[in-house]
């Protein structure tokens, strides 16, 4: 227990570089907890939201529920993500409201560059590009059928954790907030 315990909060007892490891290891697990809650999210809402909002924008027409999806989705990951960032990551005593608001603005950076801008740049050229039609089965799991707009989302959640482990470090937990 005591190992796991100095995993998820650290310890005195740890070095400078055990801990920077600790956090970027807990980081990583943060961003893929945040990554299944997201994606969790996303396969949900696309399950039990069948309705279809296409419309035309510069000429590319797409289906709006799709960008409706991705915000539920990325909303309630940035709350999974600033809570496990702040509690098991960083170890903040910062003020809640003040890194709450950073956190939230360095989220809604990389989530208009990354998850919609990206995102939707990777299905311009998967239908447009490549003609693909998005409920077309790229492969299957068990009874789960995972389409390109699945793959793409999850590569974009690659990028996005990146990213927002530099923001964060950067701009939200300020070194003299931490233990």
């Amino acid at each position: 227990m005591g190992i796991i315990k100095t995993m998820l909060f650290g310890g005195d007892h740890l070095s400078e570089k055990q801990e920077k490891w600790r956090k970027i290891f807990m980081y990583l697990v943060s961003g893929g907890v945040t990554t299944v809650v997201n994606f969790a999210a996303f396969l949900i809402f696309d399950l039990l939201v069948t309705a279809k909002l296409n419309v035309s924008v510069f000429g590319y027409e797409f289906n709006l529920m799709t960008l409706i999806n991705q915000i539920i989705a990325w909303v309630i990951a940035v709350l999974v993500a600033y809570l496990t960032n702040r509690i098991f990551v960083f170890r903040s005593s910062g003020s809640i409201i003040k890194e709450l608001l950073s956190f939230a603005a360095a989220r809604v950076v990389s989530f208009l560059v990354i998850e919609l801008g990206i995102f939707s740049i990777m299905i311009a050229i998967c239908e447009n590009g490549f003609n693909t039609p998005q409920d077309s089965t790229w492969f299957t799991i068990g009874s789960f059928a995972f389409t390109y707009l699945h793959l793409i989302k999850i590569l974009n959640s690659v990028f996005v954790v990146i990213a927002n482990y530099v923001m964060s470090k950067i701009f939200v937990f300020k070194k003299e907030d931490m233990k």
